[in-house]
């Protein structure tokens, strides 16, 4: 029998179509407490509410929810999967209506060793068109890891005690995501990963104290305080690294503060005062 090498994976490519949906674009507002209007460019993230990775039949559905490795995605032999970032190019805007095309291309696989045991990267680029122009560029990077040992019994936990807004920050916005937000999202995106929506499995399955916020989630929230302080800025790159979980109804605190004239730092700030998301928004005035 033939050992599988997943090193065989990069290079892969896959593509797939849509028509940019102003109403998701719209409910995506509603989501982040706004008002949509469905023929208005999408939110430069947009792209994730037409393309998601768990697209499949149930019966491709791995135990998690995600879709089971092995097919375009590699067969990592480790079971926990996070999105540990992502560096975004954005070239135009994508219009509701507009045919929007997403090619994906494996472009590395690195296996590591961190605190927690063996560790697997794997780095994918995106490629969005709208209507045969490259609109978007996005480099996601997804780690896998082993499956921590969980104590008898559920090991669920109240949230987090909050934590003032830190000082230092050009501004604050604070925000407290639920299980009705988190579901939304879910839908939205079609995200089908247990950790967001099945509190049994979360807890005593993968060991979490509660529902995790979704990182893109939480990465979104972090991007739409940027833009409602700065309106008249056009968003040009963003990028962002994931630090550490988040979970439902625990108050973030989403800062950002100028570094360079074009350039800001943002973070998502946990209770605790510990960063959750550490991001770099650059814009063109």
């Amino acid at each position: 029998m033939t050992e599988t090498n997943i090193y065989d994976w990069v290079g892969r490519t896959a593509t797939v179509s849509a028509t940019a949906d102003g109403e998701r674009a719209a409910r995506l507002a509603t989501l982040l407490g706004r008002d949509g209007d469905r023929a208005a460019p999408l939110f430069p993230l947009g792209h994730w509410l037409h393309f998601s990775e768990d697209d499949v039949p149930m019966s491709e559905l791995g135990t998690d929810g995600h879709a089971a490795l092995g097919g375009f995605m590699p067969p990592v032999p480790l079971p926990r999967r996070m999105w540990a970032g992502s560096d975004l190019t954005f070239h135009t805007p994508i219009l509701p209506g507009q045919a929007i095309e997403r090619t994906t291309t494996i472009e590395s696989i690195t296996e590591k060793t961190g605190s927690t045991g063996p560790l697997c990267f794997v780095k994918l680029r995106h490629e969005i068109t709208a209507d045969g122009t490259l609109a978007t560029t996005d480099r996601h990077t997804i780690v896998y890891r082993e499956a921590n040992p969980v104590p008898d019994g559920s090991a669920a936990k109240p949230p987090r005690t909050d934590s003032p807004a830190p000082e230092g920050w050009d501004w604050v916005r604070s925000v407290r995501p639920n299980e009705v937000m988190l579901f939304r999202y879910s839908a939205l995106t079609f995200n089908s990963h247990r950790i967001h929506y099945d509190h049994p499995y979360v807890t005593e399955v993968e060991g979490y104290p509660g529902l995790v916020t979704h990182g893109p989630l939480t990465a979104t929230l972090l991007l739409d305080a940027f833009m409602s302080t700065h309106p008249e800025a056009a968003v040009t790159k963003y990028r962002f690294t994931a630090k550490s979980p988040l979970f439902a109804n625990e108050q973030i605190h989403l800062v950002g503060r100028e570094t360079e004239p074009g350039v800001h730092e943002l973070q998502a700030i946990a209770p605790g005062g510990r960063t959750a998301i550490a991001a770099t928004v650059t814009t063109k005035n």
